[in-house]
């Protein structure tokens, strides 16, 4: 959140070089972005810093980028970004693509909270109940939250939908000491 609309600008500019044919290549450039993010946190640490002279730090950034389907356009972001100490927002700018991408197919990400399992058939209705209620295909990313003790809790960027036993007895209690 905290470099969005920077991460929207660089999205956008991206976006614009892109053909949405290609969506699916980008789409797993960012999957494997992530993915070096995630493994390589020294190297991008090293793309910030001064420990490494500029030639030397956009060398590193070209070797991040080589196996991309997009690589030019990503080892010029990284470029850019190791120009103006903004490699950490790179995540961000995926996250942005990536939103840009699921909106074009109308589909969002949905972080959905149970507390404990269930069997897959409860898990598909409560899926069909968010399709419903956002009006939109979801991608669901599962998690086992025991605090919210039952019920379920849906996520998106701009949404919560809150169907925790948690959320109603706060309410409840709310309720009683009016």
């Amino acid at each position: 959140m905290k470099y969005k609309l920077l991460a929207q600008r660089y999205s956008r500019a991206i976006l614009k070089l892109i053909d949405k044919k290609e969506y699916p290549q980008l789409q797993q450039d960012i999957k494997q972005l992530r993915e070096i993010c995630q493994i390589s946190v020294e190297q991008l640490k090293i793309l910030d810093s001064m420990l490494l002279s500029f030639p030397n730090r956009i060398e590193v950034g070209k070797q991040l980028t080589k196996s991309l389907n997009f690589e030019e356009i990503w080892t010029n972001l990284i470029k850019i970004l190791i120009s103006k100490h903004r490699v950490e927002i790179l995540t961000a700018i995926c996250d942005e693509l990536e939103e840009h991408i699921l909106a074009t197919k109308n589909e969002c990400k949905v972080t959905l909270q149970v507390a404990h399992e269930h069997p897959e058939k409860t898990i598909e209705q409560i899926k069909q109940k968010v399709k419903k209620i956002l009006n939109k295909e979801i991608l669901v990313n599962l998690k086992i939250n025991p605090e919210i003790l039952g019920g379920f809790v849906a996520e998106t960027d701009s949404l919560r939908i809150d169907g925790s036993i948690k959320n109603n007895l706060v309410k409840f209690v709310n309720m009683k000491s009016k």
